[in-house]
This record gives structure tokens, sequence and C-alpha cells, in this order.
């Protein structure tokens, strides 16, 4: 998973209190494909580029739910910050920070737990669904709060989560608000953000479900390192229909709406505009243009990946950590003297 948070620097510390954030999410859990460049990390970028100071912070602690491989979840780490790099964050404004670095996340989520129900924590719908596959573990009935000390820990007032997480957002303010009914106002109430969310691609294979590094099927996702000549073969082999028109209906149409969204995204157009681009093309002739669009925005990220070397991410992680240390202590000392634990 991923958060980033924003905190502009006249809205931080002592002049009002007030800081905000944004937190999107994604797995460390394998290799980032086009679905995560297209539906968060484009966003990030154009984030980190603004007047303000951005958090980007790696919960690889919410990765541990799944029992990963440990081999496999150090090389996800370490490749999901170059991917952030090399999308285009920009490191002069941004903090990139790995979660389990910070051990304040993991202790504000402790004291959090304390104003959260186990009924609440047992009707999230994710942990209803994941459990048929991870089993009922503590870890994956009590992630959501240590999500909410994600959102919390750099006083987040602004959310950018997909549909699937609001439930788990909605848990976040509650828990907020019975901290704050108790021990005085430390933590803003955040909001889910009215800003532009990304686009949400789904499998190429199976149109119904979300692109998804989980998916069985491995040809319905584009991942960013995959080679030219695979993304082809992945989208001349995408599900369609036998209508042969290049028409906007997700609920008729999944799968050539998928390929609009796609082309949409990856050139900034609405679905308008590709609709009306595309007007009396085949099938055939779309696909191909849809992976020649993705195969010349993935060339870049690819090439930056490449270009960085372990000693580029070191500087940026040891120089990251401590900014995001101090951003956190800050909070923790405010927690800690309103329960009197200071």
């Amino acid at each position: 998973f991923f958060f980033s948070s924003r905190r502009r620097h006249t809205r931080y510390g002592t002049v009002t209190g007030v800081q905000t954030c944004d937190l999107p999410i994604l797995q460390p859990s394998g290799l980032v494909h086009l679905g995560n460049l297209l539906g968060a990390i484009n966003n990030w970028v154009k984030l980190s580029n603004e007047n303000s100071k951005n958090y980007f912070c790696i919960v690889d602690l919410h990765s541990l739910t799944g029992l990963p491989n440990k081999n496999d979840l150090k090389k996800s780490i370490n490749d999901t910050l170059k991917v952030l790099v090399a999308s285009g964050i920009n490191t002069k404004t941004s903090v990139i920070y790995t979660q389990s670095k910070l051990q304040e996340h993991a202790y504000l989520s402790w004291i959090l737990s304390n104003f959260c129900q186990v009924g609440e924590l047992q009707r999230m719908t994710q942990f209803k669904e994941k459990a048929s596959s991870f089993g009922t573990h503590s870890g994956l009935l009590t992630y959501p709060i240590l999500m909410a000390s994600d959102i919390l820990i750099h006083k987040a007032n602004e959310v950018p989560v997909g549909d699937d997480q609001t439930q788990h957002l909605e848990l976040t303010r509650n828990i907020a608000e019975r901290f704050n009914a108790n021990y005085g106002e430390i933590f803003p109430i955040p909001e889910k953000t009215s800003g532009k969310s990304g686009a949400r691609l789904m499998s190429l294979r199976h149109p119904e479900n979300k692109m998804s590094k989980s998916s069985d099927d491995i040809n319905g996702t584009i991942y960013f390192n995959d080679e030219k000549d695979n993304i082809l073969k992945k989208f001349k082999s995408s599900v369609t229909d036998s209508e042969n028109i290049v028409k906007y209906d997700p609920k008729n149409k999944p799968g050539i709406s998928n390929l609009i969204e796609i082309y949409a995204a990856v050139n900034d157009k609405e679905i308008s505009e590709t609709e009306k681009e595309f007007d009396n093309f085949q099938y055939g002739e779309f696909k191909i243009a849809v992976a020649e669009t993705v195969i010349d925005y993935l060339d870049p990220i690819k090439k930056n990946f490449d270009d960085l070397t372990s000693d580029n991410l070191e500087d940026i992680v040891v120089s990251n950590l401590k900014s995001a240390k101090d951003s956190a202590q800050k909070t923790i000392i405010e927690v800690e003297e309103a329960l009197g634990i200071s």
C-alpha cells in the first residue's frame, strides 16, 4: 500500500494547527501495473509538483496481512520506491519513506485501537472478503486501525480514496472523533477528497474485474516493465464484443469501454473525445492504437527506472525518513501530552 500526504506550509505547525493530507493506496506486493500508474501515481506526480510538501509512504506493514515471501516483499518495496521516482514524483518537494522504518505508525495504531470497537472491524467488507483467502488472523481484522494511524500521523484532513476504501475512511473519522471527544481537538476529521480521481482500469481479459497483480490471468494486466511485444499481444487478445463499434458503454460493452478509458487516461482526454477520434475504427485497429499509446507512455518510466541506482535510492530514503520522522513525532508528542503519558 501507499499513502501520500500533503502539508501546505501556510497551514502547518503552530500557525493554525491545520495540515492537509492525501492518501491514495497501493500494495507493494508485486510489480506496479498500468492501473496503479493511471489510477493513482499519475495524480501523485501532479500533486508533487504543486506548491506544497508531500509525503509518500509505502505501507509495507499492511502487506504482512497476506503473509508474503520476505524476499519478494523486499524486492517489491525497492521496486516500488524506484517506480515512484521514475514516474516523475518531484523529490525536491516530496518525502518518500517506508512505513516499517517509522515506528510511530504502529505506536499510534495501538493508541487508536482503544477508540475502535471490535464489531466495527468485523463489519469491514474487505475483512469479510479477504478472510476466505487469508484466514481470520488478528492482523487482517485490525489493519484498518493501522490505516487510520497512517492517515492521522500527519494530521490528514483530505483523503482521495476509491469506493473500496470509503468504509475504512469512515472508521478513521469515527476514531478521530472519539479521541477528540475525550482528549481535545488533536486530529482533524478527514474528508474524502473532491479532487479528480484517477482512472479505474479493468482487466483486459476479465473486464468485469479490476486490473490486478493478484489476477489469475496475467494477460489481463499490463505491468510497467512489460516488453513492447508483450504489451501489444495483451491488447490484441483483450476481450471486447461482437458489435465492432468503438462506443463507451460500461454496462453493455465493458471490454471496449475499458480500452477507451485507458486511451483517454494516457492521453489526458475526455471519453467523448476518444470516441470521436476512433469513430468508424475496427476493434483490431483500435486495440493496436491503445497498445501503441501505452507503450509510448511506459517507455520513459522504464528508462528512468533502469537508470536509478542503489546509491540514488539510499540518498533519497535516508534524507526523507528524517523529514517524515520529524513530522510524525510532532503528532505523537501532542497525543502523548493529551493522554498524560508524556
